[in-house]
C-alpha cells in the first residue's frame, strides 16, 4: 500500500473559526517567538521531532513527515486509517481543527524489496514527457515545476540519517518510489479543495493510487540489447544498427539530454523536429531485433502494479 509521507497543511484563522490561535502557544512547550517588523508575532515549534508548526495571526503553517509523525519513521507503511488517525493526533495535540486545514503539498510514496541494489534499474528508466529528468549517483528524479517523482536507496537514504533499519530490511535491497504533488494542487487533482480531511477519504485515495501508478508508466523504460545479424537484410538496416550502436555506447538518456542541448541552442528551425527525434531514438531504442525488455523493468513494473490491486 502507498503512503503518505511529507504534507504541508495551512489552517487559516477562518478556517480555524471558534477557536483562539493566540491561545495554543500556551499548550506548547520549547516554542520561539520571531518578533517581525511589522510588530507582529510568529511562534514556531516542533510537533513530534517531525513537524515544523508555525503559529501567526493569520493562521498555522504545519510541514513535516506524516508517516514519521505517527511512526516515528517512515519505513513502514502509513495506512490511510493510519493517515486518520495521526491528524485525529495532530489536533489533539495543539487542540486545533487540523482536519479544516488546507493541503498545499502532498508526497505519495511506496518502498520495495528488490532482488538487486536500486542503482541497477535507474538506467532503464528514461525520459518523461514534459518533465527533465535528473540523474544522481543514488537516485534519478523527473521534474516539471508542479510535480517531481523519483526512484531512490531507501536502505541507503535511512544509513546516512542514522535510522535504525526494521529487522526485515536487514541486507535487502530497498527502492522508494515517490510521487510529489508541489504546487497547484488542485487543479492537478481535479479536486476543488484539498483538506487534511480529504486525505483519509477512500475515493481521493483511490485517485492518488492511481495517479502515482500513472506517472509511473509515462516514464519511458529503456530495452536491453539483443543484437541479431541475422535480422540485417538491408544497408538500412545496416545503418540502424550503428545509429543504435552508437546510441547504446553513450547511453539513451544522454542522448535525450543531446536533444534538450540542441533545442536550447536552437539547432532547428521547426520545433517539432526536436520532439520527432526524440520519438525516432526510442523507436530504434525499442526495436525487436536489436532489443528485448529487461528482467529488471519487468520485476519493478509487477511490483508497482501489485500497488494498485491492494490499495484498499
Amino acid at each position: 500500500m502507498a503512503m503518505y509521507d511529507t504534507i504541508h497543511l495551512w489552517l487559516s484563522v477562518d478556517q480555524a473559526r471558534g477557536v483562539d490561535i493566540n491561545n495554543v502557544s500556551k499548550r506548547l512547550s520549547g516554542f520561539t517567538e520571531h518578533h517581525k517588523e511589522d510588530g507582529s508575532v510568529c511562534i514556531s515549534v516542533t510537533l513530534g521531532n517531525t513537524f515544523k508548526v508555525n503559529i501567526s495571526e493569520r493562521g498555522v503553517s504545519l510541514r513535516g513527515s506524516l508517516a514519521k509523525y505517527y511512526l516515528y519513521d517512515n519505513l513502514h507503511t502509513l495506512t490511510r486509517s493510519d493517515s486518520a488517525r495521526a491528524i485525529e493526533k495532530m489536533s489533539d495535540d495543539l487542540c486545533l481543527p487540523v482536519d479544516r486545514a488546507k493541503v498545499t503539498r502532498i508526497d505519495f510514496a511506496h518502498n520495495f524489496l528488490m532482488r538487486y541494489e536500486p542503482e541497477v534499474y535507474y538506467p532503464y528508466l528514461g525520459d518523461c514527457q514534459y518533465y527533465q529528468r535528473f540523474s544522481q549517483p543514488r537516485s534519478v528524479y523527473w521534474s516539471n515545476g508542479n510535480r517531481t517523482k523519483l526512484v531512490y536507496d531507501k536502505v541507503e537514504e535511512a544509513k546516512k540519517k542514522g535510522v535504525a533499519l526494521p529487522d526485515v530490511w536487514r541486507d535487502q535491497n530497498v527502492l522508494r518510489y515517490e510521487l510529489r504533488f508541489i504546487r497547484r494542487l488542485s487543479n492537478d487533482l481535479q479536486q476543488p479543495y484539498i483538506t487534511a480531511s480529504t486525505l483519509t477519504d477512500e475515493k481521493f485515495y483511490m485517485v492518488l493510487v492511481r495517479r502515482w501508478i500513472a506517472e509511473y508508466e509515462a516514464i519511458h523504460k529503456l530495452n536491453k540489447i539483443n543484437l541479431n545479424l541475422k535480422n540485417m537484410n538491408s544497408p538500412k538496416d545496416f545503418f540502424r544498427l550503428m545509429a543504435f550502436t552508437k546510441i547504446v555506447e553513450i547511453g539513451q538518456n544522454t542522448a535525450m539530454e543531446l536533444v534538450e542541448e540542441m533545442r536550447a541552442k536552437g539547432a532547428f528551425e521547426k520545433p517539432e523536429y526536436y520532439s520527432r527525434l526524440k520519438r525516432e531514438i526510442r523507436d530504434i531504442c525499442k526495436s525487436p531485433e536489436l532489443t528485448e525488455p529487461s528482467d529488471l523493468i519487468t520485476e519493478l513494473d509487477k511490483k508497482i502494479s501489485n500497488v494498485g490491486r491492494h490499495f484498499r
